[in-house]
């Protein structure tokens, strides 16, 4: 919820084209995911129609993806992934991007307690640890040019992964169904229920955790997005 509040501001006082630039990496991974998402369900009557990874020069959107599909049982269950699919497009593709061009932090992030802490929620050593992180970030031996382009990229990738209004909106009656599944799976097949459960509590956490680290990044975005739409009203 806190990165949707910092997207949408950003949206509101940022200059236009300075938000569209945030997002030429982060919107076509967007869209791509929900489009890979979609091409999944397809043995459940859905067909894509139109894809559109990324056109600054719309006005209403940047981005979209159009699709029809033929009302069955499953459903809510394909919009549900189609529509949280930029959730998980979006943390894979910071992870290869770290991967790739931050090795260290992809290694200290890997093999420290930062998900663990944010799993026992223990704020207090989750912020020591993205401190020592930014600090790990701001030396890196990878170099001045190579840290920044991961800054933008993982910014870009962090911030659009979100999903949208709209996608939450086609998700509500997945998620009902869901939980009622959830509920039976329990009841049926208690150790299935505990392993989807540790999962969604671990995918969390590392989200979290990223989380935490891009909102230092964000308030400062923000503080300098206020300053110049402060200036510009002057």
């Amino acid at each position: 919820m806190f990165i949707v509040f910092i997207r949408n501001q950003l949206a509101k006082i940022s200059n236009e084209i300075f938000y569209k630039s945030i997002g030429v990496v982060g919107i076509p991974v967007h869209e791509l995911s929900h489009f890979i998402a979609c091409l999944a369900c397809m043995p459940f009557g859905y067909r894509v129609q139109q894809l559109q990874l990324y056109k600054p020069s719309d006005q209403d959107t940047v981005g979209y993806l159009l699709y029809n599909y033929k009302k069955s049982l499953f459903s809510p269950i394909c919009n549900l992934v189609i529509g949280i699919a930029p959730l998980f497009g979006g943390t894979f593709a910071f992870i290869l991007v770290t991967k790739w061009l931050m090795p260290d932090v992809f290694d200290y992030f890997a093999s420290s307690t930062i998900v663990a802490n944010a799993l026992n929620n223990d704020l207090s050593a989750l912020y020591h640890n993205l401190v020592h992180l930014l600090g790990l970030i701001a030396f890196s031996s990878t170099g001045f040019i190579q840290t920044l382009c991961w800054l933008f990229l993982s910014y870009s990738l962090i911030v659009f992964s979100v999903p949208s209004k709209a996608d939450l909106s086609q998700s509500k009656l997945g998620i009902l169904y869901l939980i009622i599944f959830t509920l039976f799976l329990s009841m049926l097949l208690p150790a299935a229920y505990v392993d989807l459960v540790e999962f969604i509590i671990q995918f969390n956490a590392f989200y979290v955790a990223i989380a935490f680290l891009h909102a230092m990044l964000y308030l400062v975005t923000l503080s300098y997005c206020y300053s110049m739409d402060v200036l510009r009203v002057r």
